[in-house]
């Protein structure tokens, strides 16, 4: 085998060993969890995780979709829909855990009751940039998905329930071929070569 023939080998399998980085999603279930004004509290732990093979990788976005909620009147003043609260746990740059927390209805000043709730539009998808944020998945690959009330009522009971809904972190996983995709890739680079110098 000629020297230049083997560099070609080596320059193609070093190529495909490269890890090459894809998105890849965390889904959780929103649906009939509590929330309280007095706590934070983490949901659809199970599947949090995207697996310790994905421990540092970059989270990119974070997107909501079929939400449906309720919200309770404790003490004659009811907790409005827009005072509701979804947030993120995650590990930043530094190693340490960041919180980021969002208002899926702003707009929403008024109570949602079981024949009226708050609902996001059928089919819309709501989402938010984290890119450069420079968040990541902690050393389990894993992050917090987050409820909480913008205010306490004092009242000691759940501010409201989410009825429906899917969370989705989307973020960059470490995707890299199989042995044996290797070995067809550097012979698929030695045919190549041969190839071309027939020609």
């Amino acid at each position: 085998m000629s020297p230049r023939k083997m560099l070609t080998i080596a320059a193609t399998i070093g190529l495909s060993t490269t890890a090459m980085a894809e998105l890849a999603q965390i889904e959780l279930d929103l649906a009939d969890v509590f929330y309280w004004g007095s706590s934070v509290d983490a949901f659809d732990t199970e599947n949090s995780s995207a697996g310790a093979e994905n421990a540092g990788a970059k989270i990119i976005s974070i997107e909501w979709t079929g939400l449906s909620l309720e919200t309770y009147d404790n003490i004659g003043l009811p907790n409005f829909g827009s005072e509701a609260m979804l947030g993120l746990e995650a590990t930043n740059e530094s190693g340490d855990s960041e919180q980021i927390w969002f208002f899926p209805f702003p707009n929403a000043n008024y109570q949602g009751t079981p024949a009226n709730p708050i609902e996001q539009p059928e089919g819309e998808v709501y989402s938010f940039d984290l890119s450069s944020f420079e968040l990541e998945l902690d050393v389990n690959g894993s992050i917090a998905a987050l409820v909480t009330n913008a205010w306490d009522d004092g009242a000691g009971a759940p501010a409201g329930k989410w009825l429906s809904g899917t969370v989705t972190v989307n973020y960059e996983s470490v995707a890299i071929p199989a042995p044996g995709v290797l070995a067809l890739l550097g012979l698929a680079g030695l045919s190549s070569a041969s190839r071309r110098r027939r020609h």
